[in-house]
């Protein structure tokens, strides 16, 4: 009999299921209620005034008084709801009677900071609890390309000078798994010189900010491992990035390995003695590596180089998955690709469901209570769906209330439920956009699931395979129209067969994906799509960047779909090397 993970998911819930569903949602969410209803932020937030004083004379066991009062009372909120109160442990001093209880009992373990995909600033989300589930063992050879860095450590204070608790402030992955794992950053450096059982590369590589070399850390010490059975790179993106500086680093990485010395790559001096006593001559390896040859010289080049790798665990849907066909070409076809599961700085989601499919997910009651929100419904509280009452083929947007102390919280996202899992009932969910990413005209609009499946289905043919891509509105000529600008995995010296179809092909794609842009073009309001490539390593070096700008982690940076910041703008159009 096929497991629940390998059926597909059910296009409705049986009377037995719903039951179930009902219950443990309604559990789940009257012990984050509890727990939650009497810290700050739900004590003194304006948006929650009217829960608070409808709920205060309940008893505390009175269970469906606190559900009711909670699906009538509370609206939606965003952000901007919390970040005045976020903006206290920024303060200095910051003071224990200000942040203590804030949004969940106690202290936070760590604050998460988004990636600040759209440009803006990212945002700070306290963390008083962790869920996360490492996929390595210790039987394992595992590339594991974790970043714990941090941006700061925040020290709260009583009264004076008594330092009573310091928090740090890191990517939201990073952050979960110094809670799993029980690592202190007071610790950082005693562990400098430790190899985490299972892992290939030295504990220091996780310390290592310059993006660039990080991963050619990771791919040196992977490269020296015949043995590694198991790549976990958080996305698919990075994962290319990784594979791109082996190919353009190839000759000095194997020599390193022949050698048994660290390259001089840049910004690694704080860690390089740490680094040097794992790496030792292997004149064997290296010459089966020169042998082997660069990524480019063979399809399936992984398995070569790695005869026992099996899986890749590295998101793929969405934004990441236009990397997905060159990764696989690179990895071979007996080595499964998997996403990991389907998470955020503000909680987990979802766990991968039928790990063949790289955008489908079961939704967890672990880290949040997760209503819907209908695109075509009016955006308040008192049209939201339970997950019993979503119905399958419809598009939504989650509505997070979180053990961490979020409280109907919009996410963005926007996902298709496609049904329902058939051993618990829980909704089975693929990402399709996010909400709000689309560029505008004045006659029309484009999403960001429209352009992703567009730039897919007209390039391959035309100008070859787009690894990447941004886009946002080229004015330059009237009317305007939507600018790509593209890296390809050839180079652009050696287009495909017929980049003078591209945009005609662009053009079509679009138009059999909205409707509208047929008309606008043909009535003179749309102009005709535009491409420009651009160099190299552009995208890789577009993380460096942002990450480096918000002092995170530059595996945690994503290349936005939709460029709406004008200095990135600026930025990506300095590095256009051919227009088509």
């Amino acid at each position: 009999m096929a497991s629940s993970q390998s059926s597909p998911p059910l296009q409705s819930l049986t009377p037995e299921l719903l039951a179930q569903l009902k219950e443990r949602s309604d559990k789940f969410l009257y012990e984050t209620i509890g727990t939650n209803w009497k810290c700050k932020f739900c004590q003194t937030a304006n948006e929650l005034s009217i829960f608070r004083h409808a709920v205060e004379s309940l008893h505390e066991s009175d269970e469906q008084g606190f559900l009711r009062n909670f699906r009538e009372l509370v609206p939606l909120t965003v952000y901007d709801t919390y970040q005045p109160f976020v903006a206290r442990f920024f303060d200095t001093p910051c003071q224990e009677s200000q942040v203590i209880d804030l949004f969940a009992p106690g202290f936070p373990a760590f604050i998460a900071t988004s990636s600040a995909t759209s440009g803006k600033a990212p945002k700070f989300f306290a963390k008083y609890k962790g869920t996360t589930s490492r996929v390595i063992t210790t039987q394992s050879q595992s590339v594991y390309t974790y970043n714990l860095g941090y941006r700061e450590i925040l020290n709260v204070v009583r009264g004076d000078q008594d330092i009573v608790r310091r928090i740090t402030v890191t990517s939201a992955s990073g952050g979960l798994l110094r809670i799993q794992m029980g690592w202190n950053p007071e610790q950082d450096e005693d562990r400098m010189s430790s190899m985490v059982p299972g892992e290939t590369a030295p504990h220091a590589v996780a310390m290592v900010a310059h993006h660039p070399s990080f991963l050619l850390l990771h791919a040196l010490f992977a490269l020296a491992n015949r043995g590694v059975d198991i790549f976990s790179v958080l996305f698919c993106t990075t994962l290319l990035d990784m594979f791109m500086y082996i190919e353009r680093d190839w000759f000095s990485l194997v020599d390193a390995i022949d050698r048994g010395t660290i390259p001089d790559f840049e910004h690694i001096e704080p860690v390089r003695d740490h680094l040097e006593r794992y790496l030792h001559a292997n004149p064997v390896r290296a010459a089966e590596l020169r042998a082997i040859g660069a990524p480019s010289k063979t399809a399936g080049w992984a398995k070569y180089v790695w005869p026992k790798l099996k899986i890749a665990f590295s998101t793929g849907s969405g934004p990441f998955s236009s990397a997905v066909p060159k990764v696989k070409h690179i990895l071979g076809p007996d080595v499964t690709m998997q996403t990991p599961g389907y998470g955020c700085s503000e909680c987990v989601i979802g766990a991968t469901y039928q790990p063949g499919d790289l955008n489908r997910f079961k939704v967890l009651l672990a880290d949040a209570f997760i209503e819907y929100l209908d695109m075509d419904a009016e955006e308040v509280s008192n049209k939201l769906c339970a997950a019993w009452e979503a119905e399958p083929g419809r598009l939504y947007e989650p509505v997070l209330t979180t053990c961490n102390g979020l409280w109907r919280y919009r996410l963005g996202d926007v996902v298709e439920l496609l049904g329902f899992a058939p051993d618990d009932g829980s909704p089975v969910v693929r990402f399709v956009e996010r909400r709000n990413s689309v560029i505008k005209f004045d006659t029309t609009f484009v999403t960001e699931a429209q352009l992703v499946q567009s730039i897919s289905s007209a390039t391959q043919d035309t100008i070859g395979q787009v690894m990447e891509f941004t886009c946002f509105e080229d004015a330059r000529e009237l009317p305007s129209t939507v600018g790509f600008f593209v890296e390809l995995a050839n180079e652009p010296a050696s287009l495909g067969a017929s980049p003078h179809l591209a945009k005609q092909r662009l053009l079509d794609a679009l138009s059999d994906v909205n409707e509208n842009i047929r008309r606008v073009y043909d009535g003179g309001a749309f102009g005709m799509p535009t491409i420009r490539m651009v160099k190299p390593g552009t995208f890789a070096q577009y993380r460096k960047w942002r990450g480096e700008a918000a002092a995170i982690g530059t595996s945690q940076v994503k290349v936005p779909v939709v460029m709406s910041d004008t200095t990135a703008q600026e930025w990506i159009m300095n590095r256009v090397e051919l227009e088509i």
